[in-house]
Formats: structure tokens, sequence, C-alpha cells
């Protein structure tokens, strides 16, 4: 058996990592959960004492010495590790980014899924943040390719697209661009959904209540928001900074009990199997078919919760193969 403590010195990582955070077994691997303000004082200690390995969230506390554990840094790529980590071999991080080759991404799967049938009123639920202001550079690139990312999505996940359209070979300054183009993409997206859906389209997040007065405010409740995801359809459109099929908020949402559909992310076919012909979609006309089908054919949309669960039952034999990966 293997000792891995996992750490974390701040309340606000506990809505990342969702049912991650139960201390548990995964095959030959047990990992103890160090986590929060007081917690992590304990991992110093254990960890000043040799008492097994470690997976530090944020470097908090810093692991040095990769034979002691990795310092993970859950809301991103490789372009987010703060500069003050950069020179460490031990870093690793949980999102795909399509201008990099990272390979040392550590993939946290949704466990402990809540068994449930959908709602007989099903609501369509999106949870994000919005900025689409742009500076001139930002503007103009939206413009000239709108038409083409319109038709599909996925092409801003795709590397060629930015080298061959983009006059910018700096990753920081094409990152930028990249995110600012993801939030105008999701804007339209956005726009078109709660058009067509109205009142059944129920949008969560400060930002948007410019756009949307009826918005809802942001709620940082993890209970609250896995009862709002729990038996409804979950719209996830990936993160803002890269392109993974599993992270934080689409965990969240499987783990809930929640019907995720979700935009194509450059991993999505080797994560999600045989589920993407049912609820992945790469432009608006697939959008609409699985809304429509979904949202109008309840034993449809009680086959598919099935399916996920299903899809999911062997995360924690996933997980022991991402520990085995590093450990």
């Amino acid at each position: 058996m293997k000792i891995i403590f996992f750490a974390f010195k701040h309340r606000y990582r506990f809505k990342d990592l969702n049912n991650f955070l139960h201390s548990r077994k995964y095959g030959q691997y047990l990992i103890i959960n160090l986590s929060g303000p007081f917690k992590y004082y304990l991992s110093k200690i254990f960890m000043f004492l040799k008492i097994g390995k470690y997976i530090s969230c944020d470097g908090r506390p810093i692991i040095q010495d990769i034979r002691n554990g990795y310092n993970f840094f859950i809301r991103g790529s490789e372009l987010n590790i703060p500069s003050n980590f950069k020179s460490l071999e031990n870093n690793i991080v949980s999102i795909k980014h399509p201008m990099l080759e990272n390979k040392k991404i550590f993939q946290v799967y949704p466990l402990n899924l809540k068994r449930v049938s959908p709602n007989k009123n099903l609501k369509i639920i999106f949870m994000s943040t919005i900025n689409i202001n742009c500076n001139e550079n930002e503007l103009n690139t939206w413009k000239k390719h709108k038409n083409e990312i319109l038709n599909n999505f996925s092409i801003i996940d795709d590397k060629n697209f930015w080298l061959n359209h983009i006059n910018e070979r700096d990753e920081i300054k094409i990152n930028k661009l990249y995110r600012r183009i993801k939030l105008l993409l999701r804007f339209e997206i956005i726009k078109k959904l709660k058009n067509k859906y109205e009142k059944k389209f129920h949008l969560f997040g400060d930002d948007w209540n410019k756009y949307y007065k009826d918005a809802h405010k942001s709620d940082y409740n993890i209970k609250n928001n896995i009862n709002r995801y729990k038996g409804n359809v979950c719209l996830d459109l990936g993160c803002i900074e890269g392109s993974s099929s599993l992270y934080s908020r689409s965990n969240q949402i499987i783990e809930s009990g929640g019907i995720i559909i979700q935009s194509e992310q450059i991993d999505s076919r080797e994560k999600l199997g045989l589920l993407k012909d049912d609820i992945l979609f790469n432009n608006f006309t697939q959008l609409d078919r699985i809304f429509d089908k979904i949202l109008n054919d309840y034993l449809f949309a009680k086959k598919i919760l099935e399916k996920i669960n299903s899809h999911f039952s062997n995360s924690n034999k996933n997980l022991e193969k991402e520990l085995k990966k590093f450990f």
C-alpha cells in the first residue's frame, strides 16, 4: 500500500476538487486528504518527517523534490503555472492546451456519482463567468474568423488554426487571444440558447446580468450547485484555460447526477467514448438536435443519464492508473 497525502491551504479549492477530496483507496494507493487551513500544517509536519508521498495543490506546501511528490495546478494548463514554480520538474496540471505538448496531466475523474432520475420538468443549467471586452486585435481576429468558428466550434482547439491564421508565435500572447475567442464563442452560444429556450434556460453568473436581467447571481455554495445540477440538463462549454473533457465543473455536474451536454474537447473521444454521439456538439445544428431530443423525450433523457453513470463507474480504476503514472 502506497500512502499519498493530498494537501492545499485555502478553502476555495474545495469547490474545484469535488469528491476527489474524500480520503479513499485507489487500488494500491491510499489518498489521505490533508486539505484546508488547519490540516495543511499537519501535511507540512508529515512532509518534514518524510512520511508518505504528496500531491500539493497550488504548491502549498511547496514540494521541491520530485522524489517527495508533485505540485498540482488544477485551474489551468502549463501556461498557468506561477513564474516562481516554472523551474520545478515536478509540476503537474489538469488541463490540456492545444498549443502545448505537455504530458504531465493529472486527470481527476468524477467519483461517487449520485444515482438519480431526470427531473420531470427539465431545466437547462449553465454557470460561468463572461468577459467579452476586447482590444482591437482580439476583435479583428474574431470578426475575421467568426463564421468559420461558428461552423466548427472545436477549430479553436486545433493548433494548426493558430499557426496558419494568427501572425503571432509567443505562447503567452496566443493564449490570451485564445481565451478571449473562447469567451466570445461562449457568448454566441448562450445568446442563441437563451433566445430559444427563454425561461427554461437558467443562467448563473454575476457577469451575465448586464446582458440578461434574469441571470442569477454567482453562487459558490457547493451544495446549492449540486442540487441545481441534479437531474437537470447541464450545459458545459469547457474550461477557458484549455481543452479537457473532465475538469472541475464537468466533474461536479457528473457527480451531482446532471445530464452533461458538452462542447467537443481535445480529449473527448478518449474520455467519453460511446457517450460522444449523445452529449457532444461541435456546432449549432448538433446543439439544437441534442437539446430538442433530450428536452422532449423523458425516456431518452433517462437513458443518457444511465449511460453517463455507467461510463464513469470505473473512475476508481482510472484514478489508480493516473497515480501510477506519477508514483
